[in-house]
């Protein structure tokens, strides 16, 4: 995930992720270009530019899955060590929640 060309990857303030079900923020809206995603806020005016990897999560959040669930989503989509891709969920998850674009039941 881009957040205005990537700043903050390594932020240690990131939001805790939700045990339930993640949901896209209503106040985003999300383009497909490609593989890729283009999200704008529209409360704070940040767009955000997601991989093919992030896009496949963002669509996966589309249908409420919990964080288990995307976990196996993208395991079946790409070919990555599960701790990796465990790791990579969670914090894209995190950046997702600090820059308000999810929100969780």
């Amino acid at each position: 995930m881009d957040r205005d060309a990537a700043a903050d990857a390594g932020d240690e303030h990131r939001a805790p992720l939700a045990l339930g079900s993640i949901h896209p923020d209503p106040n985003v809206l999300a383009k497909r270009v490609g593989d890729e995603i283009v999200l704008v806020h529209l409360e704070t005016n940040r767009v955000f530019e997601l991989n093919r990897t992030a896009a496949f999560l963002w669509d996966a959040l589309g249908s409420g899955s919990t964080r288990d669930e995307l976990e196996e989503r993208l395991a079946l989509e790409f070919d990555v060590e599960r701790n990796e891709l465990a790791r990579e969920i969670d914090d894209l998850l995190s950046q997702f929640a600090s820059e308000r674009l999810t929100r969780a039941d």
